[in-house]
């Protein structure tokens, strides 16, 4: 990836970060900061992003490498976590933008560094992808992601009519393929 297109990708996932920590500062946590870090890492090594507390306090770790999609206008299938992958509320996505997975993946992490930050304030834990996360994720899906979102049943159908049409016509070459041998 050329220098100038991770440029953009750092500005645009920066602007949002600030964008959902102001918010989150207007309407939960009035002291939410992400002062444990906002790390862009572009790293081949880095396959997996973070949210949670830090030394510094809450902050996140996004794998950029992997929240990315240049190919604009293409359905893609953006996945969550199996177990919560079918709500409709927090769950995967169907997208033709570019920025809706690296979005996704900002609301995910912040959810971590809310939930961990939220723990430190009232002196409780939970797990990972309990209650307390997807409460806040919820939260931050419907005011960041889920209204922007395209129609999902029609995307999903779209989606699974094009994988169809892929395997028809990989199905047939194979059969001509095996026929000529």
């Amino acid at each position: 990836m050329k220098l100038t297109e991770q440029v953009e990708y750092n500005k645009f996932a920066n602007d949002f970060i600030r964008e959902v920590e102001a918010w989150i500062q207007a309407e939960i946590y009035p002291k939410f900061s992400l002062s444990g870090g906002r790390t862009l890492d572009w790293s081949e090594k880095r396959r997996c992003s973070r949210g949670g507390y830090y030394a510094d306090g809450p902050g996140i770790n996004i794998a950029m490498k992997w929240c990315i999609d240049k190919a604009e206008g293409e359905i893609k299938r953006v996945y969550e976590y199996k177990s919560f992958d079918s709500d409709p509320f927090i769950g995967g996505i169907y997208t033709r933008k570019k920025y809706d997975k690296l979005r996704l993946t900002i609301l995910h992490e912040i959810g971590h560094a809310l939930q961990y930050y939220s723990y430190r304030l009232n002196g409780f834990r939970g797990k990972p992808h309990g209650t307390t996360w997807k409460n806040f994720y919820r939260r931050l899906r419907e005011q960041f992601l889920n209204h922007q979102l395209e129609d999902q049943a029609a995307l999903k159908q779209e989606y699974e009519a094009n994988i169809n049409d892929l395997l028809g016509k990989n199905n047939n070459i194979l059969y001509k393929r095996a026929a000529s041998l």
